[in-house]
């Protein structure tokens, strides 16, 4: 973790500065120093670790990094999150933790050009990103916050999983990216914080997609904007679908599933040879698998519509009402390519300005 993000963190429970005590430095690739090990304490009492170079500002933390608390063990003050807190919190997201761990750890290829295309969607270009704070709301590995940064943005991505593990691997040489393992139900920032927040391919394996935007608003600074991509509603006979094979797919192990997500090369070939021309037979692929002219992706994608425990979908109209609820202006959006709003500076602001 670098000193620079220390300025950027804040307790989650009280909003307050957070203190370090370090226990392990390193240095990066530029000679800068890191903290590798250590504590973030916050005024209210609440304390949470720094793991391999990354906060993991958690109810959970100390479950997931065992290893880290048993070697600090005379160190670390008692936990201040009870058991029932503990397991309130893993009953509603344990199972998006673990899965999405496994996903983006066990797959965290770059595709430059595909992610630029991704990032850049809805008609924006690099200068939309360039000299601002990022907030990249469920990072993953990563991949997206790498492209955003190239813009010329300072990033933040924050991530459930243990996917930050590889995120921190694949970014620890650029002091322009942050990694924090934290919930989107409560971020580990002070409000107003960001030029712009983006959640994109997240929101939807959350218990309460729009609950989660909403909280989201409250991080982008008055004049900045939130970014926001979702799954759209399908036709009813592909949702039925989709239902019924992930009661089945819900009740498997990670790796059984994955290793049966490869049944979709087979179909992903054939549809880009023939089947994506014959009526009937292109709905009926695109039904139950993804397809990619990379089959490695199709496959990644395959098992990325499965595993997840939460998948909702939205006609655009809904999430764009959300936008407009929040007070949020200049909103554009475009099918299959998400919605976008600004965040206006208030009167009583402006009448201080004056």
């Amino acid at each position: 973790m670098r000193y620079r993000l220390l300025e950027l963190l804040a307790c989650p429970r009280c909003r307050e500065p957070f203190a370090l005590e370090t226990f392990e430095l390193s240095l990066d690739g530029h000679g800068e120093e890191e903290v590798e090990q250590g504590l973030l304490k916050s005024a209210c009492g609440a304390w949470f670790p720094i793991v391999d170079g990354v906060p993991v500002i958690l109810p959970n933390a100390l479950n997931i990094y065992s290893q880290f608390a048993e070697r600090f063990r005379d160190r670390l003050p008692p936990w201040q999150f009870s058991a029932e807190e503990i397991a309130q919190f893993e009953r509603e997201k344990k199972k998006t933790q673990e899965s999405f761990g496994f996903e983006w750890t066990i797959y965290s290829a770059v595709h430059e050009e595909r992610d630029r295309g991704y990032a850049l969607e809805g008609d924006l270009t690099p200068e939309f990103f360039r000299g601002k704070l990022v907030l990249d709301a469920g990072c993953g590995y990563a991949r997206h916050s790498r492209v955003v940064q190239e813009f010329g943005a300072e990033v933040v991505g924050l991530d459930l999983s243990v996917a930050v593990r590889n995120a921190r691997r694949l970014t620890r040489d650029n002091p322009k990216i942050h990694i924090v393992q934290g919930d989107l139900f409560a971020p580990p920032f002070p409000h107003e914080t960001f030029d712009l927040v983006y959640s994109w391919g997240v929101l939807h394996h959350t218990p309460d997609p729009r609950r989660a935007f909403e909280g989201l608003v409250d991080f982008v600074k008055e004049g900045g904007d939130i970014s926001v991509k979702i799954y759209r509603k399908r036709p009813a006979p592909a949702a039925v679908v989709e239902s019924l094979i992930r009661k089945v797919t819900l009740r498997l192990p990670l790796k059984t599933l994955y290793n049966l997500a490869y049944l979709c090369v087979p179909v992903n070939w054939f549809y880009w040879k023939l089947g994506r021309h014959i009526p009937g037979v292109r709905q009926a692929i695109l039904g139950v698998v993804k397809v990619d002219p990379n089959w490695r992706i199709a496959h990644i994608d395959t098992f990325d519509w499965y595993h997840p425990q939460y998948q909702f979908h939205f006609p655009m109209e809904e999430v764009v009402s959300w936008f407009e609820e929040k007070g949020l202006e200049q909103i554009t959006g475009a099918e299959s390519k998400g919605v976008r709003g600004h965040k206006g500076v208030r009167r009583a602001d402006l009448q201080l300005a004056r």
